[in-house]
């Protein structure tokens, strides 16, 4: 599963490439909120210095600004040039979880009383 917080520049580690044996170095990935159904495209060029897997960078603000948080699915295509058309099939699939910078805090509520009477019979 991706990760991606907001307010960072998030690196992301996929490996689309082992699914093809075409070199591909320009990713085309298609996020889809679960619940909404927004959709985002994004195309990202491999950072990676090995074959293994491919490394992206991802700026959640610039390319999340209006989106809301939550669960997202997401699919990635191999493309020939940034914004074109795929020319491969799906490499890859999975789910991508965006979240805010901040920790939730829970309201506490400490209004109760602490003092608890019993009774015999």
């Amino acid at each position: 599963m991706i990760v991606l917080t907001r307010n960072t520049t998030n690196y992301i580690y996929v490996t689309p490439s082992e699914n093809t044996e075409l070199v591909i170095t320009i990713f085309k990935f298609i996020f889809t909120n679960r619940v909404t159904k927004d959709v985002k495209e994004i195309w990202k060029t491999n950072i990676s210095t090995t074959e293994r897997y491919q490394k992206f960078s991802i700026n959640v603000n610039t390319e999340f600004t209006t989106l809301d948080n939550g669960f997202w699915d997401y699919k990635i295509y191999g493309c020939a040039s940034i914004g074109g058309t795929p020319n491969t099939p799906l490499l890859e699939s999975g789910f991508m979880y965006l979240r805010s910078n901040t920790e939730f805090a829970p309201d506490e509520y400490n209004g109760q009383s602490n003092t608890f009477v019993t009774y015999n019979g």
